[in-house]
């Protein structure tokens, strides 16, 4: 009796062995082929980049344009990696008539409010205060893509804002500090207007 259970501890004990030994392997394999998997999708956005430079490249003279991809709204996550003014007005005025029918401007950036004939350098006073006003209405609206879109419009200030320093002011605060705890006076300054 005894060599029976001697045997059938061995049996479990290689089988178990052999399991883990399995199971490592297996997770091994999976680490490998996320890992392959990153870095083709890395390669695929590089590959993307180069071609969207390469094509654009000609176009717009001395300025360099950088792929969409790279740019972030939230620039402190990007080091700074943001388009610049020139190189969007560079994009912008070689299409114009078409950013302007489509609601995208030079930074190919639709908006984000869902108006898709209206882009940044369309945003008038009005326009302007209904965006505020949705964003303090609606918490769910307040996304740093949005903050980001009207800022930027208010900094383009191509239709002449005749308030652009209160909405700077108010949009500069929601974006360094995504700070809305003073909605409710932001509010009536805007209904002020």
């Amino acid at each position: 009796m005894k060599k029976v259970n001697l045997i059938a501890f061995v049996i479990l004990a290689i089988s178990l062995t052999a399991n883990i030994f399995l199971i490592i392997n297996y997770s091994n394999s999976m680490k490998k082929s996320d890992q392959y998997e990153k870095k083709l999708a890395t390669t695929k956005k590089n590959a993307q980049r180069a071609i969207y430079a390469l094509s654009n490249a000609h176009a717009l003279g001395n300025v360099e344009v950088k792929s969409p991809d790279s740019y972030k709204y939230d620039r402190s996550e990007s080091d700074g990696n943001v388009m610049t003014e020139d190189e969007a007005n560079a994009i912008y005025f070689k299409n114009q008539s078409k950013y302007e029918n489509i609601g995208i401007d030079g930074l190919r950036a639709p908006n984000p409010f869902g108006d898709k004939n209206i882009n940044r350098a369309k945003v008038t006073d009005e326009i302007a205060q209904k965006y505020l006003l949705r964003l303090i209405d609606n918490p769910k609206e307040r996304t740093r893509q949005r903050v980001e879109w009207l800022s930027y419009a208010v900094f383009l200030d191509k239709s002449r804002l005749k308030h652009r320093k209160v909405y700077t002011s108010i949009l500069k605060k929601w974006r360094e500090s995504y700070d809305f705890s003073q909605i409710q006076q932001e509010r009536k300054v805007i209904e002020n207007l």
